[in-house]
């Protein structure tokens, strides 16, 4: 990439500011377009890259508040921006979906494939890394990050009204065979999760298996995507000594935004992530 193309690339970052260490930018090239991912080198590595699967709406800085601490800890990390979700993946795919999603995070995941043990998912990313980590019998671990699931019927359907009816249906999260690939998953998992993620959905007058939406509690809007049964059904679905649950106090489903503005806490999820990676 020339430098003035890199220079209107970077302008469309979300988040453009210097990393603690070196970054390398990798382009894949797919049938009418391409897309971007970002490496962030440790300058001692302590462990195999991990591969970062972001969230809706989100480029590869978004999670920057932990990667770039992750770095730090002497863990290289490679996240692609996917189609259908920010300025940096424009124009991308034509009517992207999941699919399409899955298809581009695995192109992107093969470049460290030989030194990649780790998934980490976002949010909608979860759902892809699920996805994935069924691809990819090298991964020894998972961390998922306020985790959504979707029902395998949705990964077909085009971001926009398509795809939010199909992901609307009460319980339809069930109709997803990433609970199966978890139970027979080898390795370990690791959710990160906001305590006000994830609410019951009846304490706020909706219908079971859906989600509770933005909530005013104690004057404070909390933002809660997420089923509770979502939650309940990924924590069935591992065997017990294989999943470890970090629960953030005063957090919602923004956990990147919490992350940025609370650096102590930043520091805190880092070192549980880092240990987790390196056990």
């Amino acid at each position: 990439m020339d430098l003035e193309a890199g220079a209107i690339q970077r302008a469309r970052w979300q988040y453009d500011e210097p990393a603690p260490g070196a970054e390398r930018l990798i382009e894949a090239s797919f049938d009418s377009y391409r897309q971007q991912a970002r490496l962030l080198l440790a300058d001692n590595p302590r462990a195999p890259v991990a591969f970062v699967v972001g969230g809706a709406r989100s480029d590869f800085t978004r999670l920057n508040p932990l990667l770039y601490r992750l770095q730090q800890h002497g863990i290289s990390s490679l996240t692609g921006n996917l189609s259908g979700h920010s300025l940096a993946s424009e124009p991308g795919a034509v009517a992207p979906s999941l699919s399409t999603n899955l298809n581009e995070a695995l192109r992107f995941q093969r470049t460290i494939a030989e030194h990649c043990q780790t998934l980490i998912g976002h949010s909608l990313g979860a759902a892809i890394a699920l996805k994935m980590a069924a691809q990819l019998p090298d991964v020894r671990k998972l961390v998922l990050i306020c985790p959504a699931v979707y029902p395998d019927a949705a990964h077909q359907a085009p971001f926009g009204p398509a795809f939010t009816a199909a992901i609307s249906q009460p319980f339809g999260f069930l109709e997803c065979d990433s609970y199966a690939f978890l139970r027979q998953f080898q390795g370990k998992v690791l959710l990160v999760i906001g305590e006000y993620d994830g609410l019951n959905s009846r304490t706020f007058g909706q219908g079971p298996g859906t989600s509770a939406g933005t909530r005013l509690m104690a004057g404070i809007p909390r933002y809660s995507p997420i089923p509770e049964e979502v939650t309940h059904a990924l924590l069935r679905s591992v065997p017990a000594p294989d999943v470890q649950c970090l629960l953030l106090t005063d957090c919602d489903h923004g956990i990147a935004a919490h992350l940025r503005d609370a650096p102590q806490v930043a520091d805190q999820v880092a070192e549980v992530v880092a240990a987790f990676m390196l056990d």
